[in-house]
């Protein structure tokens, strides 16, 4: 999604995440290749995915950015705090395709209760990138087995989220979703905060 049309979403940002459970914001208000080369140092020798600190400048960067401080603050409260961080950058050619799922967050009882997952995109990820699909307003239906989700995105339409360099995409962590196979190459580069309301 261009990033006009993300800053013409803004004001509406927080009621589509209370509605849809998912919301993309503008997060390009920083130096995107500083965030690129501070992203690829601490995922430096390091696996698909790896565990940051919470309090890592990165993750400090992505919470500073008005749009997101703003969103945080209306969707979990202003002593907001993150609970966990990941670096996640996929590059080879394809990958394993995403079936229909929750992910509850840090999974416990506070983070699903008013918690937020930010995933910041740090790279352009189209449809044929393996991005994410969601099923929208699914995080109203609570916990779901696996019959439950099936028969939830048998008869939902899905949403596929195709997002610009700098985007950062909100979920609520019980929101259902998936991701298609990746059928191209290079980077996609994601930053990945879980975040609680404080105690």
């Amino acid at each position: 999604m261009a990033i006009a049309c993300l800053a013409a979403e803004a004001d509406y940002a927080n009621d589509k995440l209370a509605r849809c459970g998912y919301a993309l914001i503008d997060g390009s208000a920083l130096d995107l290749a500083a965030a690129v080369a501070s992203f690829d140092a601490l995922r430096a020798g390091s696996q698909e995915s790896a565990g940051i600190a919470p309090d890592h400048p990165l993750v400090a960067a992505l919470l500073s950015q008005p749009a997101v401080r703003e969103l945080v603050a209306e969707a979990v409260g202003p002593g907001a705090r993150p609970l966990r961080a990941l670096a996640l950058d996929q590059t080879g050619h394809a990958n394993r395709f995403m079936a229909w799922h929750q992910s509850p967050g840090a999974a416990s009882d506070e983070a699903l209760s008013c918690g937020l997952i930010l995933r910041w995109y740090l790279d352009l990820i189209g449809p044929a990138d393996g991005g994410l699909r969601v099923l929208p307003g699914s995080h109203l239906a609570g916990c779901l087995s696996s019959e439950e989700i099936d028969k939830l995105a048998a008869g939902t339409p899905a949403v596929e989220l195709a997002v610009s360099a700098g985007t950062v995409l909100a979920l609520r962590p019980l929101l259902v979703q998936g991701a298609r196979r990746r059928t191209t190459r290079g980077h996609r580069r994601v930053l990945q905060v879980e975040l609680a309301a404080q105690p």
